[in-house]
């Protein structure tokens, strides 16, 4: 019998993961839009996912520890059939978390929504069965209005997670409007249960990774120039809870300020992710010299779809008004990047804590790191627009958690011409989240006025 063992950078995760509170799990909310085109209850949307599901092989596989002293954990295949459930989540009540805002009904049941997925993505799945769930959320009247998919990471990053897309979402009525370039997509080799803790590396590769992924992963890490985040409230031991924030932009716009600021639309959020963040700790009355962001850096090679393919580029950016100073300073991050083999930051990244998995530090390393203020990640989704058993997807909102002592996190996806934010914090060591989401997106307003002044050609100045 051939055994399946799980990846370095899957050891890494579990590593990390043992004692994690909340665990290391990421999750995908597509809103649905009931009131469209919909043509099955929530029942029937639970029965077409449990088909779709069952086409994939890796999520019906359990993770199983060997003896000590036998190798990694290794994946286990089980007959079970995908579990996906019908949760109703009742009439909408008084909006969680302790904003003041004032809301509208639609406001109040989005509410409701999202606090169920971020509890759903920080309650920790069974040990016992496939590492990933599936609810399909319903108002009081049986609809569906939304889709909540969770996994841990040891089964995918949020690339190799969208891959599913293709797979649950209803098959498009013109192939040829679909194009490759267009789709996360889900190969053959991923519906023939290849990922890529499974696929073997030749040997002339990894030969090739030694020395010299070493020194890209170094520069990539920025190793030669680390210094401590400065101490701020945005760095306190978390606890198990989290609350999910969502900002939604029309995607063309924020590519256009991208191209006018000669800068790439992560470059753009980044922007505005630590200007947010510096009016944050403004209005706390703490100011600091520098933010540093941790961002994935994916090193996913075609045909790898489910598993983790990632490693992490720190930037550090000048807590300053001037939008203009942080870009240059993101720009400066991203050309060491080009420098190098994207994600080789995993060849330290993955010893190390596996080290301090051995000594049982990993926990108490993370509860008190200070390299870095937030976490951002940037993924890709489907240009087209999605849905599933004919109710529309209206959108697609991520979650990645981060435990430790990191109060604050950024998720980012583009997907149907609309760029999706969210923002996660723990509420309570963020009570004042309305400041921060407020924050972000006048920030990212600021940014977008200038794009649209620059193409009625107001010049320089008014950019300014």
């Amino acid at each position: 019998m051939v055994v399946t063992r799980i990846s370095a950078n899957d050891a890494m995760q579990l590593a990390a993961d043992r004692r994690a509170c909340p665990p290391i799990q990421l999750g995908a909310l597509l809103e649905l839009d009931p009131g469209g085109d919909a043509v099955a209850d929530a029942k029937e949307v639970a029965r077409v996912l449990r088909g779709r599901l069952a086409t994939v092989p890796q999520l019906g596989r359990r993770l199983e520890r060997a003896r000590w002293g036998v190798g990694p954990p290794h994946w286990v295949r089980t007959d079970d059939e995908p579990e996906v459930t019908v949760v109703e989540l009742g009439r909408a009540g008084p909006a969680s978390g302790g904003t003041t805002r004032p809301r509208t009904a639609r406001a109040v049941e989005d509410r409701q929504v999202l606090d169920h997925f971020a509890d759903l993505v920080t309650t920790r799945l069974r040990p016992d069965r496939p590492l990933w769930r599936a609810e399909v959320l319903a108002d009081s009247r049986g609809r569906p209005v939304g889709v909540a998919l969770v996994a841990h990471h040891v089964v995918t990053d949020g690339v190799g997670g969208l891959s599913l897309l293709d797979v649950l979402a209803d098959p498009v009525a013109d192939p040829a409007a679909d194009h490759p370039s267009h789709r996360t997509g889900v190969s053959s080799a991923a519906r023939g249960g290849a990922t890529a803790g499974e696929a073997g590396r030749q040997p002339s590769r990894a030969r090739c990774a030694g020395l010299r992924r070493l020194l890209w992963a170094a520069r990539e890490l920025g190793i030669r120039r680390t210094q401590l985040a400065d101490r701020c409230s945005l760095l306190q031991p978390t606890g198990p809870r989290r609350r999910l924030d969502v900002v939604d932009v029309d995607l063309t716009r924020v590519q256009e300020a991208a191209r006018h600021l000669d800068a790439t639309v992560n470059d753009v959020v980044l922007v505005a992710v630590s200007g947010a963040l510096t009016r944050l700790l403004e209005h706390r009355h703490e100011p600091v010299r520098t933010l540093v962001a941790s961002v994935p850096v994916s090193a996913r090679e075609a045909g790898r779809e489910l598993g983790n393919a990632v490693g992490v580029l720190p930037v550090r950016i000048p807590a300053v008004a001037d939008a203009q100073v942080r870009l240059a300073a993101i720009r400066a991050a991203r050309r060491r990047l080009a420098e190098g083999r994207r994600g080789s930051s995993s060849a330290l990244l993955g010893p190390a804590f596996r080290l301090l998995a051995a000594v049982g530090a990993v926990q108490w390393f993370v509860n008190r790191q200070r390299l870095v203020h937030t976490f951002e990640t940037n993924v890709r989704g489907p240009v087209r627009q999605l849905a599933i058993a004919g109710t529309p997807v209206r959108r697609i909102v991520p979650m990645a958690v981060n435990p430790g002592n990191v109060t604050v996190s950024f998720g980012l996806l583009s997907a149907g011409g609309r760029l999706v934010l969210g923002v996660v914090t723990d509420p309570d060591h963020v009570p004042d989240r309305d400041v921060l989401v407020d924050a972000f997106t006048t920030e990212l307003d600021r940014l977008l006025g200038q794009e649209a002044r620059a193409a009625r050609g107001e010049g320089a100045g008014a950019a300014r």
